[in-house]
């Protein structure tokens, strides 16, 4: 897979790179945007400890692609950590703050993350752990979608698909520590987003 981003973007002007970072900053700011317009309108009820994880995890990869020189690109993975926190804090004002298992597994998860890289002085394990700890909170998400897609917003997740997708573009340098975080989370935000589409499509034909 890096083999491939790399051919691709050998065929790309040097500044390509800036364009991506602009078309996924776009894509980033509407996918939030109609996250935080559901929110408002209260047809999502995002659960505190998930967005606050999230929030963790993006800081966490936001420095370890500054770490390893992903700089043009690491800026717009701050800007989504500060907007999975500003959803945790919304969260934490309306909805229920209870804690679970699954969310102090995931909290565990990220202090280890963090001790391995401060001790071992090499982000790779941190990387994999974070990678889990995403998917993990994917899982809940996809089962409920399964259930009660018209609860989700697929434009949202397509969206979020696009930017990841854009953003590896956008990159200074690619490597496993820069690109698989984003890899996988595009991989699921668009099967997340096919599943709700498909889903609705299937219940409404029923309905009909």
């Amino acid at each position: 897979i890096l083999k491939g981003v790399y051919f691709l973007k050998n065929f790309m002007p040097f500044d390509a790179k800036y364009l991506f970072l602009v078309l996924s900053g776009i894509a980033t700011f509407f996918s939030y945007f109609i996250y935080f317009r559901s929110i408002i309108k209260w047809e999502s009820k995002p659960h505190v400890i998930s967005w606050f994880i999230w929030w963790l995890i993006s800081f966490v990869i936001f420095s370890i692609q500054i770490y390893d020189n992903a700089w043009i690109w690491a800026f717009n993975i701050w800007f989504v950590a500060f907007l999975c926190f500003l959803i945790a804090l919304i969260s934490l004002k309306k909805w229920s703050t209870k804690i679970n298992k699954a969310d102090y597994i995931s909290l565990a998860f990220w202090v280890l993350s963090i001790i391995l890289w401060i001790f071992s002085n090499n982000p790779f394990f941190s990387v994999i752990l974070l990678i889990l700890v995403d998917i993990f909170w994917f899982i809940p998400t996809i089962l409920k979608s399964i259930k009660k897609p018209f609860e989700e917003t697929e434009v949202a997740y397509f969206l979020a698909w696009g930017w990841y997708l854009m953003s590896i573009f956008a990159m200074e340098n690619i490597s496993f520590l820069t690109v698989w975080f984003v890899i996988v989370s595009c991989f699921f935000n668009l099967f997340l987003a096919s599943i709700i589409f498909f889903r609705k499509k299937a219940l409404k034909t029923v309905i009909d």
